[in-house]
């Protein structure tokens, strides 16, 4: 399958590549089919970008790349839509901004992208009673204090299930 997108040009997907986000991403219910593009190869940054509507992508990472802390623990029903079967279905990243300036960059951590590997679904999912910011401000020095305590606690996944 081709698409036009304005940051890639032309692009042929596989139809194995694509993501159905069954209400979209916040902002854009009506852009259900997405595809996760590699930014670099060495890069931790990859596009999420939209196969309906060709100028909507978004920068995603792996929130472990900046808190190695961050950690979200949902109940299976919270999931549903995505049928994990178990933990290691699931992928979270979380849609950053990148502004000019790059020291104001941020990441959305109250909002994750999750993915289920295993059947291609995602989702979006807002965070309840939750300690993360929309905003976190990723390469400023007074937000990364919190950081650098709990460097030793790095986990593996992001996520678990209850």
């Amino acid at each position: 399958m081709k698409i036009e997108t304005s940051r890639f040009g032309e692009l042929e997907i596989d139809e194995e590549q694509i993501f159905t986000f069954p209400m979209g991403i916040l902002g854009f219910a009506r852009c259900k089919e997405f595809v996760v593009i590699d930014h670099t190869e060495d890069s931790p940054f990859k596009w999420l970008q939209s196969l309906e509507e060709g100028g909507l992508a978004f920068i995603i990472t792996d929130p472990l790349f900046f808190r190695p802390d961050y950690h979200i623990k949902l109940r299976r029903s919270e999931l549903a839509m995505l049928e994990p079967v178990t933990e290691d279905d699931l992928v979270v990243s979380v849609i950053m901004t990148i502004p000019e300036n790059p020291q104001d960059m941020s990441a959305n951590l109250m909002a994750p992208v999750i993915f289920n590997m295993t059947n291609r679904t995602g989702i979006q999912h807002v965070l309840t009673n939750s300690q993360y910011p929309v905003k976190y401000f990723a390469l400023r020095k007074k937000d990364q204090a919190d950081v650098d305590t709990v460097a030793a606690a790095q986990n593996t996944k992001a996520i678990s299930l209850s």
